[in-house]
């Protein structure tokens, strides 16, 4: 479900307004979501973020670079998940095609979500 960008009827009368609104929380309420999968294809994706998958390098703390499509410079990892513990960082300067991460443990295998 996606937010209605626009009142339907008049911006003046109260009751379209309030209208508006229940549709919004509707739409907002518990429907926020970053999808079922890690694919960026995921039909349930309704969050500006780009999800990847991986493995980081063989040594602790050593930069690696992913790709994504977000169009911007993401501001932040919202979520991630090692199979071995490590913790994935900035590494470098982020841009609006690429991240840089480092991690604290080699070899992890991860997913993270960006935004």
């Amino acid at each position: 479900m996606r937010a209605q960008p626009t009142i339907l009827g008049s911006p003046k009368n109260p009751l379209d307004i309030t209208r508006w609104i229940e549709r919004l929380a509707l739409a907002l309420n518990t429907n926020v979501s970053f999808g079922s999968t890690m694919s960026n294809q995921d039909g349930d994706v309704n969050i500006s973020c780009w999800k990847a998958t991986g493995t980081a390098p063989g040594t602790a703390n050593t930069a690696f670079t992913i790709n994504h499509n977000l169009g911007r410079v993401p501001n932040t990892i919202v979520g991630q998940d090692t199979n071995n513990g490590g913790v994935l960082y900035r590494g470098g300067t982020w841009t609006k095609t690429q991240i840089i991460l480092k991690c604290t443990v080699a070899s992890s295998v991860y997913n993270v979500i960006v935004s």
